[in-house]
C-alpha cells in the first residue's frame, strides 16, 4: 500500500476525480487527498460534500500529516490508513491517503499488489516516453532559444537557432531565424548609411577645405608654366603638375558624388536609351582591352519614372567593373528584360569572378581589391538602385565570371499603359 501511495503521489491524475475512482476500483481502497490544512481536495468516499467527510474524518481524530492511528473505523467499516505527502503546483504541500478495508483476503492484496506493480510500471514507462518526449520537442528546444536569445542581448548576432521539428516550436525557430537574419541585414544596412553620411560629410569639408588652395596652386603653376617659354624639361614637369592637379580635382570631384548621390530626378523614359549609349561610348575602348560586347535588349521594356542620369552611373560602374576583371580579355553581355513586377537588367562577364566570401563585402564603402580604387561604386550603385525601389545583387557564375542584376519595380499602370499603347 506504502508503494501504491507513492505512485499515485508522483502522477499527475490526483486532481482527477474520475481517474481516482476508476483507481479506488483497481486497489478496492478509498483515496482522500487533503491539502496542509487539513481541507479535502479530492476523495473517492461517497455520501456527503467534502466538506462533511472532513469534518467527520476529523471527528475521529485522524490527520493526514500525522497518520498516529494505523487503523481507523469510519461509518461502520474498518481501514488501515496510509498516508503519503506530496507537491501539488500552485497548491503547495499535501497529503494522499489511502484507505484499505481490513475485511480484504490476502489472495485479493496480492492480486491488487500484482496490478499495482503492472500499472506502476506502465505509468513509469508512459511518464519516461512522456519527459523524453517533453524534453526533446519543447523543453530542448525552448531553453536553446532562450541561450540564443541571451546571446543576442550580449551582442552576438552570430547564433541561430536550431529546427529540429516543422511543429509549432520549429515553426518559432524558423520565424526566429528570420526575424534574425532581417535584423542583421537592417543593422548592416544602417551601418552602411551612417559610413555614407559620414563619408558625404567628409568629402564636403575636404572639397571646401582643398579646392581653394588647389586652385590658387593651379594658377600658380599655369603661370609658372608660360613664364617657362623654352625651358622644354622645365615646361614638362610644370605640365605634369597641372595635369596631377586636375586629376586631384576630378578625385574630389568623384568622392563628393559618388559619397552623396543625392536626390533622384526622375522623369518618365525607358532605359534601354541609357543601356544603348552606354553600348555605343563603350564598344570602342572595351574593343582595345579585346573586350567583345554583347547585348539582348528587350523591346518590351514599359516606360516608367526614374533618374537617367543616375542609371547611367549605375550601368558605368558595373561595366567598369567587369572590363577590370578582364585585363587579358573576355566577354561582356548586357540584357534587359520585363519580369512579373518590373525590369530587370543583367551584367555578366567572363572574368575572374568574386572571392569566396567578399560578395557581401564587395558593397561596403571604402572596400575594394584594386590599389587606386576608392571602395565607393558598388556601394553607390546598389544606394541608387535602392532609391529607386529597387536592388542590386552579384553573384559567381558556373561557367565562370560575375554577373550584376539589377531589379528595378515598374507600377502597375506603366504596364498597362505601355500594353494599350
Amino acid at each position: 500500500m506504502v508503494r501504491v501511495a507513492r505512485v499515485i503521489s508522483q502522477s499527475s491524475y490526483v486532481l482527477n476525480p474520475v481517474i481516482l475512482l476508476q483507481m479506488k476500483e483497481v486497489i478496492n481502497a478509498e483515496i482522500i487527498l487533503f491539502d496542509a490544512r487539513g481541507k479535502i481536495l479530492n476523495c473517492t468516499i461517497s455520501g456527503g460534500t467534502d466538506d462533511t467527510v472532513a469534518k467527520e474524518i476529523a471527528g475521529k481524530g485522524f490527520s493526514p500529516a500525522n497518520a498516529s492511528e494505523p487503523i481507523l473505523e469510519f461509518q461502520g467499516q474498518r481501514y488501515k490508513t496510509i498516508s503519503q505527502t506530496l507537491t501539488i503546483p500552485g497548491r503547495g504541500q499535501a497529503f494522499l491517503c489511502l484507505w484499505k478495508p481490513t475485511g480484504e483476503s490476502d489472495q485479493l492484496q496480492a492480486r491488487i499488489f500484482a496490478t499495482t506493480g503492472w500499472l506502476a510500471l506502465a505509468g513509469i514507462l508512459a511518464m519516461t516516453l512522456a519527459g523524453y518526449l517533453i524534453v526533446r520537442t519543447i523543453t530542448l528546444p525552448v531553453e536553446e532559444l532562450v541561450e540564443v536569445t541571451g546571446r543576442i542581448a550580449e551582442n552576438d548576432f552570430s547564433k541561430r537557432a536550431v529546427v529540429r521539428s516543422n511543429d509549432e516550436i520549429g515553426m518559432l525557430a524558423q520565424s526566429f531565424n528570420r526575424m534574425m537574419d532581417q535584423l542583421q541585414n537592417y543593422e548592416k544596412r544602417l551601418v552602411e548609411s551612417e559610413k555614407m553620411a559620414t563619408a558625404g560629410r567628409m568629402a564636403a569639408g575636404l572639397a571646401h577645405e582643398i579646392r581653394n588652395p588647389l586652385t590658387s596652386i593651379k594658377m600658380f603653376v599655369q603661370v609658372l608654366h608660360g613664364r617657362l617659354q623654352g625651358q622644354q624639361d622645365n615646361q614638362k614637369m610644370a605640365a605634369s603638375l597641372l595635369q596631377e592637379i586636375g586629376r586631384l580635382e576630378r578625385i574630389i570631384e568623384q568622392i563628393v558624388e559618388r559619397a552623396r548621390p543625392g536626390e533622384l530626378h526622375r522623369r518618365r523614359g525607358n532605359i534601354n536609351d541609357q543601356l544603348t549609349e552606354l553600348l555605343a561610348l563603350a564598344a570602342p575602348s572595351l574593343q582595345t582591352g579585346n573586350i567583345s560586347l554583347e547585348s539582348r535588349l528587350s523591346p518590351e521594356l514599359p516606360e516608367f519614372d526614374y533618374d537617367p542620369e543616375k542609371m547611367k552611373q549605375v550601368f558605368w560602374n558595373l561595366l567598369i567593373n567587369s572590363r577590370e576583371a578582364m585585363p587579358k580579355g573576355g566577354r561582356v553581355e548586357i540584357v534587359s528584360g520585363r519580369v512579373s513586377d518590373g525590369i530587370e537588367i543583367t551584367f555578366a562577364d567572363t572574368g575572374m569572378g568574386i572571392q569566396d566570401g567578399n560578395i557581401d563585402v564587395c558593397f561596403k564603402s571604402f572596400y575594394s581589391t584594386k590599389p587606386e580604387g576608392l571602395g565607393l561604386g558598388l556601394s553607390t550603385s546598389r544606394k541608387i538602385v535602392e532609391k529607386h525601389g529597387g536592388a542590386l545583387e552579384l553573384a559567381n557564375r558556373a561557367e565562370g565570371g560575375a554577373i550584376a542584376t539589377i531589379h528595378l519595380p515598374v507600377e502597375k499602370g506603366s504596364h498597362e499603359q505601355n500594353s494599350g499603347g
